[in-house]
């Protein structure tokens, strides 16, 4: 489940929640919320101006908005220092002004003071974001009190208009625009996850990890319990856990232990977010690997420990993962209770069969091993391993008894079932297994082992869960000189698959 410096692109359906937040300043009368006394009245000229405001918002053609917003801008400019005693007030009829402004086609940027109606400087440019920025933080600053009125002000149009040109430019791969927008839209509001999952990605394309890393955390941060960012924070979250990892690697330490650290919390955090991820499999062993990685395998456990309690509650993938975690730290008993989970589950589990029989060896349980290689070799009959589990437990078999025709017998049947497993003419791995809803694929490698060309014709059949062929796949394989392999990826349409056999290959 690595990435590297993966592009992470925003998808369309993480643009729905983006909005503007409600104008509460301008909500109730006189443009004042209730907590937030801003007097919009005075002098009479503020008061004034609010019918140009209301002109500008109802126009119906270009001419007529920007006529009331060039007055307004001239009427601000004009002696500012008649507004003195009300900055607050003065700065919110600045801010209306100039967020109409901002959206307003053909403007962009910054146009030329006198091309909105200030009378000084007009040949000077306007930032209008820097502007707005400004009036915004004017207004706290006479009234700190306003400050969480003036923090949902600034998620306004202009707001909007900015972040979704990052977000749209970051996906065209743009990544100059992509961070100056997000940047201007930090500007207005820091308290959305979106610029900083965009500054994210223009930091990830550019392999600057640590960049990357910090403005995911922003994104997780930001993000909250918010339903509506939901889709945001995992990706982001998937992302940071991801890289968190791969700097730990590359570290030593004292440092790797710390990134191991934050990874393991993040890997943690991102399969509580997403428990029915098909990635979870491989999240639980990144969250391992991480957890070994800063020193604290003994927290290990805890991590498929739900499994073990509740393994209906999983797949037979998941369980099947986390018993190859359990068998890496040497917790035998709890790999051989998942396995079981996971046969129960899907009784042609074949990761699971197999991994069941090795446990049990691991165990010195040579005659459980019997069961689970019986069901390996039927549906994998030409698996090397699977044979070689009868010859491992032959062997262990011989070894433990004290009755001399059952040592022979248990060591005939070791010689049997290895010459077996060597004179197999062709050897199958399997690397890959993709069930979908309406289609399924298995990809098998064949490594030729007998002397002479091979050619082979190999069906594969798909089982659901009663073992009944709810789909086939035939495919011709070779011609095979001895030693060369070959990979061929069988695909059927059917539904309900959860396993597969394929006809012996002789």
């Amino acid at each position: 489940m690595r990435l590297s410096f993966a592009r992470g692109i925003v998808a369309a359906g993480m643009l729905a929640g983006l909005s503007t937040a409600p104008n509460v300043l301008s909500a109730q009368p006189g443009g004042v919320a209730p907590a937030c006394p801003v007097d919009a009245n005075s002098p009479k000229e503020l008061a004034v101006m609010e019918l140009q405001v209301q002109r500008a918002r109802a126009a119906t053609t270009p001419e007529i908005r920007q006529s009331a917003l060039k007055a307004i801008m001239k009427e601000l400019d004009t002696k500012p220092e008649r507004f003195a005693k009300n900055p607050a007030g003065y700065n919110l009829r600045m801010g209306q002004a100039l967020t109409m402004w901002a959206i307003e086609p053909g403007v962009g940027n910054t146009p030329v003071r006198a091309s909105l109606g200030f009378v000084t400087s007009p040949t000077e440019s306007i930032d209008l974001v820097l502007k707005l920025d400004e009036a915004y933080k004017a207004i706290v600053a006479a009234l700190p009190v306003c400050e969480s009125d003036v923090k949902s002000l600034r998620q306004n149009e202009v707001w909007l208009a900015v972040t979704r040109k990052a977000l749209d430019a970051s996906n065209g791969g743009q990544l100059d625009s992509a961070e100056y927008y997000a940047r201007r839209s930090l500007l207005l509001s820091s308290d959305s996850p979106y610029p900083h999952y965009v500054l994210g990605n223009v930091a990830n394309q550019r392999k600057d990890r640590a960049a990357a890393m910090g403005h995911w955390k922003q994104v997780i941060s930001q993000s909250g319990a918010d339903t509506t960012h939901r889709e945001l924070r995992n990706g982001s979250l998937y992302l940071l856990s991801v890289n968190q990892l791969e700097a730990a690697e590359a570290a030593k330490g004292a440092e790797q232990q710390a990134l191991a650290k934050d990874a393991a919390a993040s890997f943690k955090a991102l399969l509580a977010a997403t428990p029915d991820s098909p990635d979870a499999p491989n999240i639980m062993t990144s969250w391992a690997d991480a957890l070994k990685m800063a020193g604290d395998s003994a927290s290990i456990p805890g991590i498929y420990a739900d499994l073990i309690a509740r393994p209906a509650g999983y797949s037979d993938v998941a369980l099947t993962m986390a018993s190859i975690i359990a068998t890496r730290i040497n917790k035998t008993d709890d790999a051989i209770a998942l396995n079981e989970a996971a046969i129960a589950r899907n009784p042609y589990a074949r990761d699971a069969l197999r991994n069941l029989a090795a446990n049990y060896y691991g165990k010195d349980q040579f005659l459980k091993m019997l069961p689970p290689s019986y069901t390996l070799v039927a549906i994998d009959p030409n698996n090397f391993d699977a044979w070689m589990m009868f010859a491992y437990a032959g062997q262990g078999i011989a070894k433990a008894t004290k009755v001399p025709a059952e040592k022979k017998a248990w060591t005939d049947s070791l010689v049997k079932y290895q010459t077996y497993a060597e004179a197999l003419p062709v050897r199958v791995e399997i690397t890959s297994f993709q069930r979908g809803a309406k289609e399924v694929s298995l990809t098998l490698q064949f490594e030729h082992q007998a002397a002479t060309d091979g050619n082979y014709t190999v069906t594969v059949e798909f089982l659901d869960a009663v073992g009944a062929v709810v789909g086939s796949a035939p495919s011709s394989v070779g011609p095979l000189k001895k030693g060369e392999t070959k990979s061929v990826v069988f695909t059927a349409a059917a539904t309900g698959v959860v396993g597969y056999r394929y006809k012996p290959v002789k």
